[in-house]
């Protein structure tokens, strides 16, 4: 029997192969649920083929730690296929795991055993390229130990990391602890194995060495320096690509989610300040606005108008067709007033069919005229849906600073001079004037005025 010896440095590197490759392939087969079609398949392939890899990467690298006085040499087939072997079951443990969202007891049992079949398969067949040079004396219950090892540890590597549900930042924490099972797993399975084995150099009874030198030209075979430049390099090249894949990935993530994110702060900046059926800003941009225009005209001594403007007959329109080609109206009533305004005014909807419309730094002449065009143009019929839509404007008007030098009076005003133009027949326009609040504020209230008020 030949005497075996263990180089520590070799075996915790090949720890950190197999916990490299395991937290690699886990992170990759996690961002499935997230990706599109290609996507998917991309990191379905990626996760299963990064895991074959570490698997024999740590095999291998295992075997390297191995000290015996003898040069050892590897059948190249055998090493392939054990390579193949490795790489196939880990893509299907990984494909098994992530078809689903929920992961059912039956398909974390399968791909357990898909696993565990895939490392006791690699490692038995990375052993037997060892045959032609070395005889291999297996001990039964430690080899029965190593399996056991490679199936219990997979399954619960692979609980871990895809048969909780938990948040994203718990994802990760559990993905790093399961690749680090997944780590120890691969590494345990593979000491133990070995030291169920006992090796021999197949010398006959007269002390000379059964398989000489000249069998290795026969056979394909690497050395075990060939195999350990063939290792690292292949290793490494494979990790580093997937970490460089997966960081790009997560930085086009993170860009995305911040663009998700501008676009919802955006659409809560516009729902916070403008309409959400017509886009015309609504009361509370428009009393920021108001605001503003009053402070720059009340320090540069300059005027301004106020145009509130309520719909008649809204509400026979409402009951006639309903509430959905009522909403159609408002929008088709938003667009034809936009049509009347320029830049400098702003037009706002502040709720119903009521409308206002602030004009800064004007003249009578423009507000009439304005006021002539609004009305006119609401008049013409709407086509909503198949029907034919008749409605008019009533508008009233309060300028700053002769009917008031506050928001609340010259809001209350523009409503007061638009109401009489609704007591006086609707569709038209009126300025506020001292008498229509005197003769407002003179009429008894009975229950039958509020069909005055009705729209």
């Amino acid at each position: 029997m030949l005497y075996v010896s263990w180089d520590p440095i070799l075996i915790g590197i090949s720890f950190v192969v197999a916990f490299i490759a395991s937290f690699v392939a886990l992170d990759s087969a996690s961002k499935i649920f997230s990706s599109s079609v290609r996507g998917a398949l991309f990191w379905r392939f990626c996760g299963g083929a990064t895991l074959g890899i570490g698997i024999w990467s740590m095999h291998f690298v295992g075997m390297l730690a191995m000290r015996m006085p003898i040069v050892m040499h590897y059948d190249l087939v055998l090493t392939i296929a054990s390579f193949v072997v490795a790489l196939i079951a880990a893509t299907l443990a990984i494909n098994v795991v992530v078809s689903a969202e929920m992961l059912p007891f039956r398909r974390l049992i399968l791909a357990t055993c898909l696993l565990c079949l895939g490392i006791v398969g690699m490692h038995a067949l990375g052993m037997a390229a060892l045959t032609d040079y070395v005889t291999l004396y297996w001990n039964t219950p430690g080899l029965i130990l190593s399996v056991t090892i490679a199936f219990f540890a997979s399954g619960f590597s692979l609980w871990l990391a895809f048969g909780r549900q938990v948040n994203q930042h718990g994802a990760f924490i559990y993905r790093v602890f399961a690749g680090l099972v997944l780590g120890i797993t691969i590494c345990a399975m593979h000491y133990v194995a070995m030291s169920a084995v006992e090796f021999s150099n197949g010398k006959d009874s007269t002390g000379i060495i059964v398989r000489s030198t000249a069998h290795y030209s026969t056979h394909t075979s690497v050395s075990e320096t060939g195999l350990s430049i063939w290792v690292s390099t292949s290793t490494l090249i494979v990790l580093g690509i997937m970490l460089f894949i997966s960081l790009i990935d997560s930085q086009i993530r993170t860009s995305r989610l911040t663009e998700s994110l501008r676009q919802l702060n955006h659409q809560l900046e516009m729902q916070a300040h403008f309409d959400p059926l017509t886009n015309l800003a609504n009361r509370i941009q428009f009393d920021i606005l108001l605001d503003a225009c009053l402070a720059s005209a009340a320090a540069q001594r300059q005027r301004f108008a106020l145009l509130f403007m309520d719909l008649d007959r809204f509400k026979q329109v409402n009951d006639a067709y309903g509430h959905h080609v009522g909403d159609l109206l408002l929008k088709s009533v938003a667009i034809r007033l936009s049509t009347c305004v320029n830049a400098k005014m702003t037009l706002a909807r502040l709720g119903g069919d009521e409308f206002i419309l602030l004009v800064p730094d004007c003249i009578d002449e423009e507000i009439t005229t304005l006021a002539k065009r609004l009305v006119d143009t609401i008049h013409f019929p709407f086509y909503e849906q198949g029907h034919v839509i008749n409605v008019s404007l009533s508008v009233g008007i309060s300028f700053y600073p002769q009917h008031g030098d506050t928001v609340q009076d010259l809001k209350f005003r523009a409503d007061a001079a638009m109401y009489r133009v609704k007591k006086n027949g609707r569709n038209g326009w009126e300025v506020w004037h001292p008498a229509i609040t005197h003769n407002a504020a003179n009429t008894p209230f009975f229950l039958s005025d509020i069909s005055i008020n009705q729209k």
